[in-house]
Parts: structure tokens; C-alpha cells; sequence
């Protein structure tokens, strides 16, 4: 890499109202580095110096200590998000496909992610609140800071031990028509300002192509599911029979199947409609009740969709996957490797969609 790209990754360690400062700076003396006789690592060196140096004070992210205190919040919750999104996919990975060591494997680094996602979840919420209280006296500001952090992970992960069915339930069949309407009616800043990071490749490709692939990559990956769970699944369990042979034996054991696979139409129907709002946006662009999707908006929403579906298939062929365990005396781990890959792609969607879409989310009014 460059040594300009070293700098901008500097850069992004800094506070916001420091970075046009300093980007001017840092610039300037690698231009002038040959007439400096300074080595251009030695600026780069420096430069990553002074960025982690830095006080982090809201006056160098040119914010109050309210609202620097509610970033670093929001930021808290996409770490521990981002850390349960990579909790569940070191469960649900590896199923029966993989061999036993690559199992263990993918299920111990995930473990190790997980671990360094809610380590950094711990920090900036106690930075945070931190923040936000108004006490003096620094160790007691620090210690309450603390408490109410580790309180408060400690009630989340209770209520989600005890409601963990019913959430995935819920998720698993009203996700999509969620992000609907998220996606359509939540504000948007149209001042370019007001966003804080970079498009990147969605604004390089347009509105109207983030949206087609947006589209063709959900659609693909519902397909994908439906075939996971009705077709390749049950054969990978049972190897020794046919697909019309297995639901026959399914059915004659008083297995019902034909419940099973309206449960996973009925859950792929639920996803068509973020589908078809895609593909809208891609004919007629962001416009009348479609103005708030972006290139930002419809590329972020097509992560949380993809990991969505990818997490959803295990609620989707649940009943189905209890039929064939009782049926065939097999486990309810998926058999096939495209429920791997499923799983693999929703935790990288999940991660990024936590990232990218937590710590930047606000309500501005709509332009």
C-alpha cells in the first residue's frame, strides 16, 4: 500500500473536526518529503503517532459531550450486536458438513471474534456513559460508568436467554417486512455532510444498480434456502433414499412434511417484498415513497436482508428438520453444505450491516 493510503487509514483514527487539519498536513509533507530529506515511512510513522496520541475530547469531534457520548453508545451496541451475530455463526456454521477439526475450527475463531467484538462493545460503552455522567470525580465517574455497563449487558443477555425463541421466531417471519418499512420511511440527511463516512462502492455503481444486485443477490439467496431446505437437506440426512422417497417416509411415520414446507414458503414469501422494493428502485429510481433509498440506504439494507435470510433458515426448517430427525433418527444440525454457506454469508453480512448501520444511524428530518 501507498503511502498516502497509510495516511488515510491515520486519518480515520482521528476525531472528525481534526481530520481536514490534519489531511492538509500529513499530504503537504509527503509531497515535500524529497526536499525535507525526511523518509516518507517517517511521516507515516509520525502521523500514526499523533492520530492514536490524540485526546478524544467532543471538542475535537466537533460534538457536545451529549452527542459524543450517544456515538460512543451506539457504537457499544454494534459491537455487542456484531458479537452475537458472529456467537451464532460459530453455532450454526459448521452443522454435520464440515469435517470435525474445520468444525471446530470455524467455531473457535468465531468464538475468539465474538470475544474481541463484546471486549470492544465493553469499552466504548463505559467511555460512553462515561461521557454522558455528570460526576467529577474521575474513579467514581469510571466505576459507575462501568457498573452500568456490565448491569446492563447482564439484563440483554438474560432477556435474551429467556426469549431467545420467541425473538428468533419473530425475526425469523416478520424480519423482511421490516426492513421495508425501515427502509422506506426511516429519515435520511440529504445534506452529504450529514453522513458521515464514504459510500464507497454503492455510490460507484448507482442507485438504480445497488438496487438490481440488491435484488438478484436476495433472490439468489432465497432460492438457495428454499433448495437448502427442501431439497439438497433432506437428501444429505438420508443418503440412502430419494427426495420423493424421503417425504413418502415422512409421511407415512405421521410426520406431516407438508406442514414443514408451508412453514418454509411461507417464511421465503415474507422476503419477496424487500425483493420487489429493490427492483422497484431499480426501474424508477429514489423517488415518491422511494426517496429515502440511496445508494447508502438499499446497500445497507441489502446486508441486513442477506444476513436475515441466512440466519433465518434455521427457524424456516425447524419443523421440518424435527420431522426428519424423528422420522430417520438423524440430528437437526444441517447436513448439506449449502447451509454452511448460508450461514457464512449471513455472519459477514451481519457483521457489516452491525458496523455500518448502528454507530450511524440517526433521525434527521426529512429533506
Amino acid at each position: 500500500m501507498s503511502a498516502e493510503g497509510w495516511l488515510r487509514g491515520a486519518l480515520l483514527l482521528l476525531p472528525d473536526g481534526l481530520r481536514p487539519r490534519y489531511r492538509e498536513e500529513w499530504l503537504g509533507s509527503l509531497r515535500d518529503a524529497h526536499e525535507l530529506d525526511v523518509p516518507r515511512a517517517a511521516i507515516v510513522r509520525g502521523a500514526y503517532l499523533t492520530a492514536l496520541g490524540t485526546p478524544r475530547s467532543p471538542a475535537a469531534f466537533g460534538l457536545t459531550p451529549g452527542e459524543l457520548g450517544f456515538r460512543r453508545l451506539r457504537w457499544a451496541a454494534a459491537w455487542f450486536a456484531a458479537a452475537l451475530v458472529l456467537l451464532n455463526g460459530g453455532w450454526l456454521v459448521p452443522g454435520e458438513a464440515l469435517p470435525a477439526p474445520l468444525a471446530s475450527l470455524v467455531s473457535t475463531g468465531l468464538a475468539g471474534l465474538a470475544i474481541v467484538a463484546a471486549g470492544s462493545g465493553a469499552v466504548a460503552a463505559t467511555i460512553g456513559l462515561r461521557t454522558l455522567l455528570p460526576v467529577r470525580r474521575p474513579w467514581l465517574g469510571w466505576f459507575l460508568a462501568a457498573g452500568i455497563a456490565l448491569a446492563g449487558a447482564a439484563v440483554v443477555l438474560a432477556l435474551l436467554g429467556v426469549f431467545a425463541l420467541a425473538f428468533a421466531l419473530l425475526l425469523g417471519y416478520v424480519a423482511g417486512l421490516g426492513l421495508v418499512v425501515i427502509a422506506m420511511a426511516w429519515p435520511i440527511a440529504r445534506e452529504p455532510a450529514l453522513r458521515r463516512t464514504v459510500p464507497g462502492i454503492p455510490a460507484r455503481l448507482g442507485v438504480r444498480r445497488s438496487a438490481l444486485l440488491a435484488a438478484a443477490t436476495l433472490l439468489a439467496a432465497l432460492v438457495v434456502a428454499v433448495l437448502h431446505l427442501l431439497v439438497w437437506n433432506p437428501m444429505a440426512k438420508v443418503p440412502g433414499l430419494g427426495l420423493a422417497e424421503i417425504y413418502a417416509e415422512l409421511a407415512a411415520r405421521g410426520e406431516h412434511p407438508s406442514l414443514g414446507i408451508g412453514f418454509v414458503m411461507a417464511w421465503a414469501a415474507m422476503w419477496l417484498p424487500l425483493v420487489l422494493l429493490f427492483l422497484a428502485v431499480a426501474v424508477i429510481g429514489p423517488r415518491g415513497p422511494l426517496r429515502n433509498l440511496d445508494e447508502r440506504r438499499v446497500a445497507r439494507s441489502a446486508l441486513a436482508g442477506l444476513a436475515g435470510i441466512g440466519f433465518g433458515v434455521f427457524i424456516a426448517g425447524f419443523n421440518l428438520g424435527m420431522s426428519l430427525a424423528d422420522a430417520f433418527m438423524t440430528s437437526g444440525g444441517d447436513a448439506a453444505f449449502s447451509g454452511a454457506l448460508l450461514t457464512a454469508a449471513a455472519t459477514v453480512a451481519g457483521v457489516a450491516a452491525c458496523l455500518r448501520i448502528i454507530p450511524h444511524t440517526t433521525a434527521p428530518a426529512a429533506g
